[in-house]
């Protein structure tokens, strides 16, 4: 959502005048775990000259707005987008001066959270997992009319043990197909907008399905990313508590049938054992571990960098490679099972940082992705050099708080600026580079190094001055 310019609007939303005509949509929606990826294409027809902005609707009725968006006018990004807050989360689409019976194809890409929920809640240690997933709309939910609509539905695996029905009111051939993986909902012919008066009903439809892998989330994950230009070295450290978010176990933990599955390569799907990081390239200096001390079951890959120069910590290559962290925690992480722990590493300072005189232009990843998980709150906390002044910061999507402080430490004087951004449900669609601007002057790089020395010497001078004074109770007795 990076290029699209977000302006809050929280005014009444009405029925838009009917200007333009949805000729065909297309919905695919991918069954996930933790989060649902649905893709929308909708191709829009004018029903008059320079109709004006386009009623986007992101959800239903009394839903909220998904965890990231993004829309996408013609294969290419637009400025202008306003989202509209109200009980129907919209968003308005600028299409230019689009003329009648002219066609344009709108992409909508959004990610929903909390639409699955373990079914049945508790299972055996060696039982398969099943997740029920739930919305409230069978049709495409829109604010104009639709000529024809397509919904497709794919679950992670072929096993779908039920589905809704739908309605048949707007189906000719076939209302619900199931091919392998995937169920085809219509297609529905001469829908009405599903918003206003007379708009069509919606009715909530639900797969049961089965899944393989663990659902994994995140409670919180706190990041700190610390800037030293003397050192020039950036330290970003991640705290993390991970949860396992699938049906909770049933009775008491076997390590026995832990180890016979570990030996028989068939790891029940609730079971959590371990989690694979894709670090910057030139990340070094890597560390991991919980409450109890360091974790060595952990394995470090170094990346590598088509780097000029060869460095003792960094690797080069003909081509850039990811560094990879493999963690395996102490103990398997089962349904309702929570692990914390904290990683962090090392990286040149000059990997994220830009300069243009004494403007500096530092890029900070917001975390870093957790395949398949969805973050509660991830709150990052950028520690700036003292001195820099004139701090901007550059969100690529919209943040629940930005707040600026100081933050004191060893060898400070008036302490260092930092910026803590914090954000709520976020998936790996979040995880994008936060962009600081500040200004950091020669005079304010020398003010640590001249604090110290003017310390130092003050200590010096405070020594001397003390050894000059007699401590001594009884003065020593002259020579004759």
């Amino acid at each position: 959502m990076l290029p699209l310019l977000l302006a809050l609007a929280p005014c009444a939303l009405a029925a838009p005048p009917a200007n333009y005509v949805n000729t065909a949509v297309a919905r695919t929606i991918e069954l996930g775990t933790a989060s649902t990826l649905v893709t929308t294409q909708y191709n829009v027809k004018a029903l008059r000259d320079d109709g004006g902005h386009y009623l986007l609707a992101l959800g239903g009725q009394g839903e909220i707005e998904p965890a990231w968006w993004d829309a996408v006018v013609g294969g290419e990004s637009v400025g202008g987008v306003v989202v509209l807050h109200d009980d129907v989360p919209s968003v308005s689409v600028p299409l230019g001066n689009l003329k009648k019976d002219g066609t344009v194809t709108i992409s909508l890409t959004t990610v929903l959270t909390g639409a699955s929920v373990p079914l049945p809640a508790e299972i055996e240690q060696r039982d398969p997992q099943y997740l029920l997933w739930t919305t409230k709309s069978t049709y495409v939910d829109s604010w104009y009319p639709s000529d024809v609509e397509r919904i497709k539905i794919r679950s992670p695996t072929p096993q779908i043990l039920s589905h809704s029905s739908v309605p048949t009111t707007y189906t000719r051939d076939s209302d619900v197909t199931k091919s392998a993986s995937t169920l085809t909902l219509g297609p529905f012919h001469s829908l009405p907008a599903t918003f206003g008066t007379a708009g069509v009903k919606q009715q909530p439809f639900s797969v049961h399905h089965a899944v393989t892998t663990p659902v994994m989330g995140v409670r919180t994950l706190r990041r700190s990313a610390e800037v030293s230009h003397w050192g020039a070295n950036l330290n970003i450290q991640d705290e993390i508590a991970l949860t396992n978010n699938g049906a909770k176990l049933k009775g008491h933990f076997s390590r026995l049938a832990h180890q016979q599955s570990r030996f028989h390569a068939t790891k029940p799907a609730q079971v959590f054992t371990d989690l694979t990081l894709r670090l910057p390239p030139t990340a070094h200096s890597v560390y991991y571990y919980d409450v109890i001390g360091n974790v060595s079951t952990s394995n470090f890959r170094a990346g590598s960098t088509p780097a000029t120069q060869k460095s003792s910590k960094v690797k080069t290559s003909a081509r850039t490679v990811d560094g990879t962290l493999d963690l395996r925690p102490r103990y398997p992480i089962l349904g309702g099972w929570n692990y914390t722990f904290t990683v962090g590493w090392d990286m040149p300072l000059a990997d994220a940082l830009k300069t243009d005189g004494d403007t500096k232009y530092l890029a900070v990843p917001f975390f870093t992705p957790i395949p398949g998980a969805v973050i509660n709150d991830v709150e990052l906390r950028i520690i700036l050099p003292e001195g820099a002044t004139e701090v901007t910061v550059i969100s690529p999507f919209r943040a629940d708080s930005v707040a600026h402080a100081t933050h004191k430490t060893y060898l400070d004087s008036i302490g260092r600026p930092e910026i803590t951004l914090t954000k709520s449900h976020a998936t790996e669609q979040h995880a994008q580079p936060v962009y600081i601007r500040y200004r950091y002057t020669p005079a304010a790089q020398a003010q640590k190094p001249l604090t110290v020395a003017a310390v130092i010497a003050g200590l010096f001078v405070i020594v001397a001055g003390l050894r000059r004074v007699d401590m001594s109770i009884d003065r020593k007795p002259g020579k004759a």
